[in-house]
């Protein structure tokens, strides 16, 4: 197919391994605002076992959607926490801390989704930050990064716990706000 159609927007098929915008880091941006007219775009994150995920954070410009494909993924969404298992979404709206991570033995993969866009550039940033430390990254400069996109860290991430590995919990399992 070639040519634009209504919106405006050339359509295209990515494979599996293909990206149209920045990786790096655990997230990749498969599907940036230029493709969709601004309307969305769409990334992908795999996080192994026991990994912590961004700094509590709010977003005043963008919306976000999380389905997991795999594993359990941990998510706080102001003061409730919840265990989104494979099959599962999290609906991460603007205004609203939140925040994630892998708190068990399997890795967990997971497919966002971002209205409006805009966030591209910040991971396109935090990607060329991210590969030019020598040493641990600055969380002062992770989130000036940020604030350049509407960003703001009100917290910090999820603690991963240290010894035991906590074991999945079962398929639809959540802590709060079961409805």
């Amino acid at each position: 197919m070639d040519g634009a159609v209504d919106g405006g927007t050339v359509p295209f098929v990515l494979g599996p391994e293909e990206s149209r915008g920045p990786g790096g880091g655990p997230w990749r941006t498969r599907v940036v605002g230029a493709d969709t007219g601004g309307l969305l775009a769409i990334g992908d994150a795999h996080m192994p076992p026991m990994s912590s995920g961004p700094s509590l954070h709010v977003h005043s410009r963008e919306d976000e959607a999380s389905y997991v494909v795999e594993g359990v993924l941990t998510v706080v969404l102001g003061d409730a926490r919840f265990e989104v298992p494979a099959g599962g979404v999290a609906w991460l709206p603007r205004g609203v801390p939140h925040t994630f991570a892998n708190l068990t033995a399997e890795p967990v993969r997971v497919v966002g989704m971002i209205v409006p866009t805009g966030l591209e550039g910040m991971f396109a940033e935090q990607a060329a930050y991210f590969a030019s430390l020598q040493g641990p990254p600055d969380p002062d400069a992770i989130a000036a990064i940020g604030r350049h996109y509407g960003v703001t860290v009100v917290g910090p991430p999820i603690e991963v716990p240290t010894g035991d590995v906590i074991a999945a919990p079962p398929a639809g399992v959540a802590e709060a706000g079961d409805s």
